[in-house]
This record gives C-alpha cells, structure tokens and sequence, in this order.
C-alpha cells in the first residue's frame, strides 16, 4: 500500500510537471496523432495480404473513436487507452509460426494468436493467474476485454494461454519493448534528441540502466546450487558439492534421489541461483536496511528518460541469473542495444558503480556517449600521498603537481573530452610552500594555469590508463545532479512499477518464465505510459 500512494504521488506529480510543456499536446493529444491511428506494432513477418483462416476468435483494431468521448477518457486506464491507438493485427503471421498453429489441418479450431497475445498482456494488467483471468473472460465483467480482444462465443481456457505464453520464446520476449520503442521513433513521438536544459541539443538520448532482483517462483532448498548439482552422479564420477567446500552441510548425492540432479536443486528453476544484496551506501559499507538474500533472477532494464515529459520508456529488458555480474550483462546488453535500434542515437548512459569498469565503460566512449556512471570506491582513495602520485583524487578530480585540486571548465562534446584547470590557486595561499614559487604553470598572463584534459582514462606518467575515476562530468557537482539524480530515478519507478505487478517473485518457472513475465510487464508498463500522455494531452488540450 505505501509503494502504491508512492507511486500515484510519483504520477501525480509528473502530471502537474507536465501541463505547462508545449510538446506535450503537440505531439500526444489525440487531434495531433489521429491521422498516423492507428500506430502498427512492428512485426518481423511482413506479409502484403492479411492472413486468413478459421478461429475461434479474431482481433481486428478496435478503433479510437471511444476516445473522443471526454468523460470516458477521462476514466480509462492507460493499457485501456493504449489498445485504441496501437493496431496489434500486424504480428498475427509472426505469432502463428512461433506457435506452429496448424491452419487448415483438421482437429480443434484454434484462437486467433493475436487475441491470446493481448490475453497476455491482460494478464498482467488485472494481476490474474491463468486459471482467474480465464474465469474473468468468461464471466460476466469480462465483457469489454472480450471486445478488445475478440473473443465472441468462447473464450481460451488457462491451459490454452498458457501454453501460448510459454512457446512464443525468450527472443520474441525480449523483442517486444524495442518494437514498441521503433513504433514511438517511427511515429515522430520519441524525441531525436536529448531534452535535458543542461544538455547541448545535438547530444543523443539518454539510457538509464539498473538491475533488479527478483525472487524465483520456486523455493530456495541450498544456497550454493550450481551448474554441476544439475549433472548426473555416479559411484565412479561422484558429484562435487559446492555447499560442502564451503562448509556447510550440503549434500552427499548418494541416495537414488540425486542420480540425475541433487535433490536439494530445484529443477523447475534450474537457471536460479542465490545473491546475497549488500544494499551498500555510498561510502562502499553495507546497508542492513536493504541488505537482503535472493534465489533467483536478475532483470537488466535499459530505461530512456524523457526528462521534459518526466516520464520514461523501456527498451530492452535481458534476464539473468541473479549471481550473474553486472560486468557481464552490460557490454552485451548495450550492444544489443545499438544494434536493435540503430535510430536511435545514444549520447548518455547513467548508472550506478556497478558498471565502473573499464569492460563496461569502454564500449560506451565507443558509442560517442557520455558516460554518468557513479564512483567505483578503493581503498587507496583515502591516502593522500596515493592520490597525489596519481594526480586525481578520490572523487575523479584532477590534482596539480603539487596537490592541489584544480577547477572544471567545461566540456568538450564533440571531442568528448573535460577540460580542468589549477586557476593557480597556489598563487593565493598566505604562505606559499618554495615549490609553488616556481611552479612553472604561475604565469600572470595565463591564469587559468595548468591545463588538462580528461577523456575516457586518466594516463599515468607510466603510460598506465585508469577509467576507475575519470568522468566528464564532475562526479558531485551541480551539473551531475543534474544528469544523475533524475535519471536514476526512472529506473527505480520502473522498478517499483514491476514490484507493484507482483513480479518481486516471479510467476512462471524457469529463466525462460520469467523472462517472458518481466518483457511483458515491461511493455505493459510502456502502453500504459503511452496511453496516460495521449489521455491528459487530449484533456488539456480540450480544456484549451
């Protein structure tokens, strides 16, 4: 309940933010899009003749003329509004070969798949079982989604939706929210650029990244489960036990129980492993307040703020175990990313320390982005004498020679590069040190002093490059508040959103369930944002 009020104060507020900014009903009122309606969802099957055959169901585009009605729109939901601007007809070819559903063979009559896909998305949006959304159907205040959906004299029982959900697959799964993303870039709604004040306008989007951990849906029964647990075990190939080398009691795997797998796995969920969540602060100390153990999975959304709407939009959701590092999902991840959406120029990724890495950093100078990736902390930071020797200190700040910190004095972003300076702040102290005398860089004619420029790495004298600390934007400052903060912020609504859908555990077993939980939930989550920008734009704009 108080993540809910959270929630709603959250959109509440985005809502007032937004009533004064001009593209807002420029773009999203639903006069300014009605000549593009209805938006097609992307589909990697182009057919030029729709595709035909008996159903017992068949989806057709409802329509935005329910739209129209002020007082109606003003009480739908976002998904509800979403399903009259988008026309979901376009992936029918694609869903029958995923599903192999026999067209012309005789034998049971099947669903139109598209009616079952929207089932799925259903699903989410009431937080219903199979069993409990088949009976909302079917019964009597089901009436509206069967119209949306198409359904007419039947509808799919929980096993036929089930079994749809589970062989549409992982990649399809993971597709649908870079679809949705192409559709906003083809339809002119997803800005060219980013829309931050602080940002020069010919920087790219923004990309806020983050990982959440998620439960899986069966329970924990040894912490130190792995591939091997899974492998069959002989007399003559015995099983290792990891719980045992660690100290704990384990598993001898010689009862008839573990030949195959040790019984304490859990085979519905083999891809689940355990995490113990630090939940640290920013000085690198663990936080008992959110410290936490979890047996299960890790999403990886890569979120794209929209800071002058103040609302966000996934791209592309990956899962994981949830001991996979963080180091390994992002490289791949943001690759998949720039090559998913080639449209789309990036020119920012937020995140917080866990990517501080020169395998995660790396890729994003690569891309001409910017990266705003919080402080990976060492202990070396705290030593003075280390900080000096390497000429920067424990924030990423350069230092002079002689120990000083020097001044920020922009950036430069078409080389993307930060220039610092010493502003010969030696020349100011009451008792200047013989060295500072004859600091070389103490010109009058030159005040800004020493000069450096800081890209990717710091370079040592030694020729050695240290990413750790080096950032373009000056970690603390004002104007990485500025960048940081708010895009951080998206990433732990999309989050909470996600909680609040009940996907704190997952539904379905296995990484490939939960998988398509979460994808789905992220375009839910999507639609609805869509939906809610088309609602208060058409709103405003009638109250104009």
């Amino acid at each position: 309940m108080i993540l809910l009020t959270q929630m709603d104060e959250r959109e509440e507020k985005a809502e007032r933010l937004r009533e004064g900014v001009e593209r807002l009903k420029a773009l999203f009122s639903l006069q300014a899009i009605m000549e593009q309606l209805p938006l097609r969802f992307p589909s990697r099957v182009d057919r030029s003749e729709p595709l035909r055959f008996r159903a017992l169901s068949w989806y057709s585009y409802p329509g935005w003329r329910v739209l129209t009605d002020l007082e109606q729109l003003a009480s739908m939901s976002g998904f509800y509004v979403a399903l009259h601007l988008i026309d979901f007809s376009t992936l029918r070819a694609e869903l029958v070969e995923l599903t192999a559903i026999s067209l012309d063979a005789p034998g049971q009559t099947p669903y139109d798949p598209v009616s079952l896909f929207l089932c799925c998305l259903l699903r989410w949006h009431e937080g219903l079982g199979w069993k409990k959304l088949a009976k909302r159907l079917a019964g009597p205040h089901g009436g509206g989604w069967r119209r949306l959906c198409g359904f007419h004299d039947r509808t799919p029982s929980a096993s036929t939706m089930r079994t749809f959900y589970k062989d549409l697959g992982p990649a399809f799964h993971t597709d649908l929210c870079p679809r949705f993303v192409a559709l906003l870039t083809a339809t002119g709604l997803l800005p060219e650029q980013n829309t931050h004040d602080a940002t020069p306008a010919h920087r790219g989007l923004p990309v806020a990244v983050d990982g959440m951990l998620h439960d899986a849906h069966s329970r924990m029964r040894c912490s130190k489960v792995t591939d091997t647990c899974y492998q069959p075990t002989s007399p003559q190939d015995p099983r290792p036990c990891p719980a045992q080398e660690a100290g704990q009691e384990g598993c001898d795997c010689t009862d008839p129980a573990c030949t195959q797998a040790c019984r304490r796995t859990t085979p519905r969920d083999a891809e689940a492993r355990f995490i113990h969540y630090t939940g640290r602060n920013r000085d690198g100390e663990e936080d008992p307040r959110n410290a936490r153990d979890v047996y299960g999975y890790r999403s990886y959304p890569m979120v794209i703020p929209d800071d002058e709407l103040h609302t966000y939009w996934i791209a592309y959701t990956p899962v994981h175990p949830a001991n996979t590092d963080e180091r390994t999902i992002f490289p791949d991840a943001f690759a998949h990313l720039l090559s998913r959406l080639p449209q789309i120029a990036i020119g920012e990724v937020v995140s917080d320390s866990a990517i501080g890495y020169a395998s995660c950093l790396n890729p994003i100078y690569d891309a001409q982005a910017i990266p705003t990736v919080d402080i990976r902390h060492d202990p070396g930071d705290e030593d003075e004498d280390t900080r000096i020797a390497r000429g920067y200190d424990q924030h990423g700040h350069p230092l002079c020679a002689h120990g000083y910190p020097m001044s920020f004095n922009g950036l430069d972003y078409t080389r993307l590069r930060a220039c610092w300076v010493c502003r010969q702040v030696c020349a100011d102290r009451p008792d200047p040190d013989p060295q500072d005398v004859s600091c070389p860089f103490r010109d009058p004619e030159r005040p800004l002093g020493q000069t450096r420029h800081v890209k990717n790495a710091f370079v040592h004298p030694d020729g050695s490059r240290h990413e750790r600390l080096a950032r373009l934007y000056p970690f603390g400052s004002d104007l990485w508040k500025e960048h940081y903060t708010s895009r951080r912020n998206v990433t732990e609504s999309r989050n909470g959103q996600i909680e609040h859908l009940g996907l704190d555990r997952i539904w379905s077993y296995g990484l490939d369930g939960a998988t398509a939980d979460l994808c789905f939930a992220d375009l839910l989550i999507n639609l609805r944002n869509l939906g809610r920008l088309v609602q208060q734009a058409t709103l405003l704009d009638a109250d104009t």
